[in-house]
């Protein structure tokens, strides 16, 4: 049984028909593409509860299970199609942007609709679940670790000869069900990163900010220039002044007449064109993703503000003799080619946080039908 994982729109239900769900037309469209994946999975639920309900041979519930399904698949519905209710009123679109931004409606909607595959497969008929098996046993072995004995099971029921019976249905239903958890928690695991990314990036935007206003109000105290010990003038990123007697030269009066307030502000830009250079590199070797949470590009922004910062930071080690090999710098045009490689080395801090983005989708999207997932460690 295919697992959904996207939305789109619907009408809402009209008239007592069987199923509460018009089977056309169906609206939108919305404004991701997720909400149509999953009202689309809406849709082909629905037809197949109706289908399953009409069908002869189907298994009598113990409980009322139809409902609990129809409940599930219109609140997946209207999550997806943004006409969730509270008390009866829509919610605000205050709400509405919160509950998407973080997750929410995403997790209930998807979180529904696996629910309502699970009941299905406890009403539907032993010759459907038999044509499953395939799909089942390929959805558990992409998710499941090799040693969990559910896969082992269904690695049981699947094989040749093997009659199923309702213990097999009921295994089947929990081996599903686990899958399906486990995917959801690994989507928020993913989600939770992506935020991590983003709220780094928000901060390390701040800070270059707040450098930058910093250094234009106040100059002297960050200042990016050298006195190089064979040449006769003061550099700094945008200008250079004559120094007659480097020797008895004070820096601080130097610093005073050649500093500019946009020092350390075009350092910072040119940092972040390296970064952003370095970024358009790192997509060679990155994957798209189909979940909602867009972690690449979230890897992409983290490296602007890194590559203003460590553009700045790089220049200041230089100037305080940090860098073995590197004395005083000789002109302005050295200052930006060296803010361009500091810059652009923002990539050795920022490719390991790449490499754990990149390990966590591939989580997400398991391990492949073939499972060759390996035994976490505890």
């Amino acid at each position: 049984m295919a697992v959904a994982r996207g939305l789109g729109r619907a009408n809402p239900p009209a008239g007592k028909s069987g199923s509460n769900y018009p089977p056309f037309p169906i609206g939108g469209p919305t404004t991701t593409a997720w909400r149509e994946e999953m009202l689309t999975r809406v849709q082909e639920l629905s037809g197949l509860k109706s289908w399953i309900e009409a069908n002869p041979r189907k298994q009598t519930p113990s409980g009322n299970i139809p409902q609990a399904i129809a409940n599930q698949l219109e609140t997946a519905r209207l999550t997806a199609a943004r006409e969730d209710t509270r008390n009866g009123k829509r919610l605000s679109r205050w709400t509405k942007f919160w509950a998407s931004a973080n997750g929410a409606a995403f997790e209930r909607t998807l979180g529904n609709l696996d629910a309502v595959e699970v009941d299905l497969l406890r009403l539907a008929p032993d010759d459907y679940v038999n044509g499953q098996l395939p799909s089942l046993q390929a959805h558990v072995n992409r998710y499941l670790n090799k040693d969990d004995p559910r896969r082992k099971r269904i690695d049981e029921i699947t094989g040749p000869g093997h009659k199923l019976t309702e213990v097999d249905r009921d295994t089947l239903v929990a081996a599903h069900h686990a899958a399906n958890s486990h995917r959801r928690r690994e989507l928020i695991r993913l989600r939770s990163f992506r935020n991590l990314i983003g709220g780094g990036a928000v901060t390390l935007l701040v800070l270059a900010v707040v450098i930058a206003v910093v250094s234009h109000s106040h100059p002297g105290w960050l200042p990016l220039c050298f006195l190089p010990e064979d040449k006769k003038r003061f550099v700094c990123p945008l200008h250079e002044f004559p120094v007659p007697n480097p020797t008895g030269a004070k820096v601080d009066d130097l610093v005073a007449k050649t500093a500019d307030p946009y020092d350390v502000l075009v350092i910072e830009l040119v940092g972040l064109v390296a970064a952003t250079l370095a970024g358009a590199i790192a997509l060679r070797g990155m994957r798209g993703t189909a979940t909602p949470y867009a972690v690449p590009v979230a890897l992409i922004l983290l490296k602007l503000p890194a590559g203003a910062l460590t553009a700045v930071l790089g220049l200041l080690f230089i100037r305080g003799g940090f860098v073995p090999g590197l004395s005083a710098l000789d002109s302005s045009a050295q200052i930006i080619a060296w803010a361009i490689i500091f810059g652009y080395a923002q990539q050795v801090f920022t490719r390991l946080i790449d490499t754990q983005g990149q390990g966590i989708l591939h989580d997400v999207a398991g391990q492949g039908a073939a499972g060759d997932r390996p035994a976490k460690s505890r």
